[in-house]
C-alpha cells in the first residue's frame, strides 16, 4: 500500500525493541492504523536475538515512515536517546513495542495541542490489561487535569505511552546514559515535569497488554526495588533542592517498596522501608501506608 509522504513529520513517535516478537506486529498495525497520519515511527532494535528485527525491517519495506535504528543490547534509556537524536517531528510521543495505540491516539493529541497552545505537554488515558488505569488522587479522573513535578514526587500518574511533548520547546531533553533496568520511565517522566506541566485529558487512546514477558512482571522484587531505588535517588541527587520535595519523594519511594516486599511475603525487608517511611509525616496521608498495614496484619 503506497503510504502519503509528508515533508515533516507532525509527530515522531519512538519504539524500542528488544525480543518483541510476539506483540511487534501488532504495536506497529496500531501506529500505522492510526487516523492521523503524518507521523515517523522510530524503531529502535535494542539488539534482539528473535525475529523482531525482520518484523521491522518488513514493516519498513512497505511504508517509509518507519525508521530503522540498530544498535548493541545496550537496555531502554539509551535506545530511546537514540530514537530521539534521529527524530525530526515536531512533537515526541513513545510506545513501548508490546503495548498499543488507538485509533484516534495521534489525531486527538493534536486536537488537545491545537486547542491549547500554551501548553507543551499533553496525556491521555490509558487502559491496562482490560481495566482502566489506577490513580491514588481524584483529580487524574476528571476530564481535564494539569499534573506538576508534585504530583510525580508521591504517584505515578503519567506512563511514557499516554504521553507527548514538543521537541521544539524541550530538544534536549534525554533519559540518563545508562542501562536502567526499570523505572526508567518513571524517572523520565519526573525529570521532565521539573521542566514543563503536562495537561492531562480523560479520553482513552493507548493501552498495556499484560502479560508475563513485561519487564516488570520478569524482575524479581529484589531487583525491582533496587532499580526503582536507585532511579529515585538518581533524580534527588541531581534535580530535587527544596527539602519539603527530597521528603515526599522519600516517603512514596519507601512506601511502595515496602509495599514490594510485603506482596511477595517478605516482612523483613518490608518493615525496613516501612520503618524508614515513618520518619516522613507525609506518609500517612499515602494509601500505600495503610496497604502497608494491611499486608502486615494478614
Amino acid at each position: 500500500m503506497k503510504t502519503e509522504q509528508f515533508s515533516i513529520p507532525f509527530f515522531s513517535i519512538i519504539m524500542p525493541v528488544y525480543n518483541r516478537e510476539d506483540f511487534l506486529r501488532e504495536s506497529v498495525y496500531t501506529v500505522l492504523n492510526q487516523s492521523f497520519k503524518n507521523f515517523e515511527l522510530i524503531c529502535i532494535d535494542d539488539g534482539s536475538t528473535d525475529g523482531s528485527l525482520p518484523i521491522i525491517e518488513e514493516h519498513a519495506k512497505a511504508d517509509k515512515r518507519i525508521k530503522i535504528i540498530r544498535q548493541e543490547n545496550y537496555g531502554r534509556c539509551i535506545a530511546r536517546n537514540a530514537g530521539l537524536n534521529a527524530a525530526v517531528g515536531n512533537w515526541i510521543c513513545f510506545l513501548d513495542s508490546d503495548d498499543g495505540y488507538l485509533q484516534n491516539h495521534l489525531l486527538e493529541i493534536k486536537t488537545l495541542i491545537e486547542r491549547n497552545p500554551s501548553y507543551k505537554a499533553f496525556a491521555t488515558e490509558q487502559i491496562i490489561g482490560n481495566k482502566l488505569k489506577e490513580y491514588k488522587q481524584k483529580k487524574f479522573r476528571d476530564d481535564e487535569c494539569v499534573v506538576l513535578l508534585n504530583d510525580f514526587l508521591a504517584s505515578n500518574p503519567v506512563s511514557l505511552n499516554q504521553f507527548c511533548y514538543s521537541r521544539i520547546a524541550h530538544p534536549d531533553i534525554r533519559f540518563p546514559n545508562m542501562n536502567i533496568l526499570n523505572s526508567e520511565d518513571l524517572l523520565f517522566m519526573r525529570m521532565f515535569s521539573t521542566k514543563e506541566k503536562i495537561l492531562k485529558v480523560n479520553l482513552i487512546t493507548n493501552y498495556v497488554n499484560e502479560h508475563v514477558g513485561r519487564s516488570v512482571n520478569q524482575s524479581t522484587a529484589s531487583e525491582y526495588v533496587k532499580w526503582h531505588r536507585f532511579a529515585a535517588d538518581y533524580f534527588i541527587k541531581n534535580f530535587l533542592k527544596k527539602k519539603s520535595d527530597i521528603s515526599k519523594i522519600q516517603s512514596f519511594t519507601n512506601l511502595l517498596l515496602s509495599n514490594v516486599f510485603l506482596s511477595n511475603r517478605n516482612k523483613t525487608d518490608g518493615l525496613k522501608f516501612f520503618f524508614e517511611a515513618l520518619k516522613y509525616p507525609s506518609s500517612i496521608t499515602n494509601l500505600l501506608f495503610y496497604k502497608a498495614i494491611i499486608k502486615l496484619i494478614f
